[in-house]
């Protein structure tokens, strides 16, 4: 986990707008050890790691998009974020024709994930010499504890000064009356996941967005928001609702989370996947063998039949698992490849592991970069390949065909394979997170 950190050393300024003028500073900007702030100067040839900036714009930059920032995961890969997500994520967006360095916020459900990168720019007079070769996670709680004291430390400085009355002061009392309200923040936080700013969501989606998730389950429209959200300015909100009136595949689940004990959540959520799934496969008595589909099948209460014989006669871009009475999960998949499929009834093996045994809200299983995402893919991937079952299989054979061979005996994808290989130390490819989720400049 890393730690962000904001450090201001006030100066004083020539003319200018009071608010901007009188918050000029030193600012710099440490992920734990590393400086993102550390430059360049052109003109006086001298490296530091502060910069000469006015704070206000960033401050009001932070507290205009406290909550997308907060709450609205990165777009499904290979759909390249809007220039309305960038605004509101992309720490440059602060502009007022200062130069920023180049880094992105983005929430996962329990972290905040920081991207930066160093790229040239050209015709300015500083120079940003640091990024970082891969995100950092912040804890949610750390952040927005860091960046309510920056914000806060800029209004101490306006106070001090004679100048009260400003955009951000306003702006982040209406932030602070909506975080301290129940019904204001979860209707912020729905907002935010379905990729909109506050009061931006027209009334009638954002009350139907209400409706649906009180059916789902909070845990589960934020994960079905960020994806259904905002297509066709939140009309596909319908195709939600087309999902609880689906039928699918009706098992009673074999196994739950108070089954094993599983970490707790300040563990990574990759990692509590690893572990999960080493608890589940010692209750079979199996930490190293292939899991076969009638084994994997029967914890979920369903049949390698039932599987077989249900088509669904629509395209999801999701899946989901509806609670229904008697502790059973109608099962709706939306992988139509054997090994696709196996790899997702797995996922869901892995969220009913980690919730409560009586929760009612919908398991969802989908492509977004959120905690729960990511904890059900390493969950699966462990499960069904355990890392030190491959290498013993492989035994020192990195070649394609080695790879081939691996994925048919654990019954996952090549992709699995490296992947595995990749997040532990084997290869050195990066299968894991990308240097930069997409292209930041321009």
């Amino acid at each position: 986990m890393a730690n962000i950190n904001f450090s201001i050393d006030w100066l004083s300024s020539g003319g200018g707008e009071p608010a901007f003028r009188d918050t000029s500073a030193q600012l710099a900007i440490h992920l734990n050890e590393t400086c993102l702030t550390r430059n360049e100067d052109i003109w006086s040839k001298t490296v530091r790691d502060t910069v000469l900036v006015s704070t206000y714009p960033l401050a009001l930059w932070f507290a205009s998009s406290w909550w997308r920032l907060n709450f609205e995961p990165l777009p499904q890969p290979g759909i390249r974020p809007s220039l309305d997500w960038r605004m509101a994520h992309e720490l440059g967006a602060a502009n007022h024709g200062f130069v920023w360095p180049r880094i992105l916020f983005a929430p996962d459900g329990e972290m905040v994930n920081i991207w930066a990168e160093r790229v040239p720019l050209e015709g300015q007079s500083i120079q940003y010499l640091y990024g970082l070769d891969a995100p950092r996670a912040v804890k949610m709680h750390d952040f927005q504890h860091q960046v309510h004291g920056f914000i806060e430390t800029v209004l101490n400085r306006l106070q001090a000064v004679g100048c009260e009355r400003t955009d951000l002061a306003a702006l982040w009392s209406f932030v602070q009356e909506d975080r301290e309200n129940p019904l204001s923040k979860r209707i912020r936080i729905l907002e935010a996941q379905m990729g909109f700013d506050p009061d931006e969501c027209p009334k009638e989606i954002i009350s139907e967005a209400l409706r649906i998730q009180d059916e789902t389950g909070i845990t589960a429209m934020s994960e079905l928001a960020p994806i259904f959200g905002r297509r066709a300015d939140g009309t596909a909100l319908g195709e939600i609702a087309n999902l609880a009136l689906k039928d699918g595949l009706r098992g009673r689940p074999q196994v739950s989370g108070e089954d094993i004990k599983i970490n707790p959540s300040s563990v990574a959520p990759w990692q509590r996947g690893v572990d999960a799934a080493r608890e589940v496969r010692k209750l079979l008595n199996n930490k190293e063998n292939p899991i076969d589909n009638n084994c994997l099948f029967e914890l979920l209460g369903i049949t390698a039949v039932q599987v077989d014989a249900w088509e669904g006669p629509f395209k999801n871009i999701v899946a989901v698992a509806k609670p229904e009475e008697g502790g059973n999960l109608n099962f709706i998949p939306r992988k139509k490849h054997p090994t696709a499929k196996r790899f997702e009834f797995v996922r869901f093996l892995a969220d009913i592991m980690e919730r409560p045994k009586d929760n009612r809200d919908w398991l969802v299983s989908s492509d977004i970069a959120t905690a729960r995402q990511k904890y059900q893919r390493a969950f699966a991937a462990e499960f069904l390949c355990p890392i030190d079952s491959l290498v013993d299989f492989i035994e020192g054979d990195y070649s394609e065909s080695s790879f081939e061979d691996a994925a048919i005996h654990f019954g996952v994808s090549e992709k699995t394979v490296e992947s595995l290989l990749a997040n532990n130390g084997y290869l050195e490819i990066s299968s894991g997170e990308p240097h930069m989720p997409y292209r930041l400049a321009a």
